[in-house]
């Protein structure tokens, strides 16, 4: 099989071609099978920027690829980032959501103590009766301790403190006569029942600046 170089031009081809239907004319019948393959293969050979095209087609489409992978890769790091910083923001939202839920509680607690110790019993109330729902109101104190930042438990803590004092000279049976006086180191229950009130009105201010003032 005779072996020839593609043609660089359209205008090649028509050359050849016009060439090989004059050597068909004058070289008679005999050669008409050699010429079929001559025409057959050049033929083909107008049909090659198809496959080139086909070729360079897929060469694109691979580069492609490879270049979206090597940008995810490359941008993976950054893509991570923000991720990381966006449940960064996501935990701190919520954890500030839950601070404020636990600071109103406190507050309204505080609240709630502030009442049982300001306000005036029966003397028909057991003690029995005063010291559980004091330490019932400062169990629950404990809890919201964990939850609040430390100049919010300190005084959360102070409050409970204060109320237990009130209680216990509240249930006292020594004789109000006869208990160590207040310029003597004693306690003044009225000293007490002030340091509760600041503290309640403490924390309800906290919670309105933190929560609802600048949320």
């Amino acid at each position: 099989m005779c072996r020839h170089s593609p043609p660089n031009t359209a205008v090649e081809l028509t050359g050849k071609k016009l060439a090989l239907f004059t050597s068909q004319l004058t070289a008679g019948v005999g050669h008409n099978n050699e010429t079929c393959r001559e025409m057959d293969s050049l033929v083909d050979i107008e049909k090659k920027p198809w496959h080139v095209a086909v070729l360079l087609t897929v060469i694109m489409s691979i580069a492609t690829a490879i270049g979206t992978f090597v940008s995810s890769y490359i941008l993976l790091p950054v893509k991570m980032k923000e991720e990381a910083e966006k449940a960064a923001i996501e935990r701190k939202a919520k954890g500030a959501q839950l601070h404020c839920e636990k600071l109103q509680l406190a507050a309204s607690l505080a609240a709630e103590i502030e009442f049982s110790a300001d306000r005036g019993y029966s003397n028909r109330t057991p003690d029995d009766k005063l010291l559980a729902e004091q330490l019932l109101l400062e169990k629950r104190a404990a809890e919201l301790v964990p939850f609040l930042v430390e100049g919010e438990s300190e005084v959360l803590r102070k409050v409970t403190l204060h109320h237990y004092v009130v209680t216990q000279l509240r249930t006292s049976k020594v004789p109000v006569s006869q208990r160590v006086p207040p310029g003597q180191g004693g306690f003044d229950a009225n000293n007490e029942l002030d340091e509760v009130r600041r503290g309640a009105a403490a924390l309800a201010s906290s919670y309105r600046a933190s929560c609802t003032e600048n949320p």
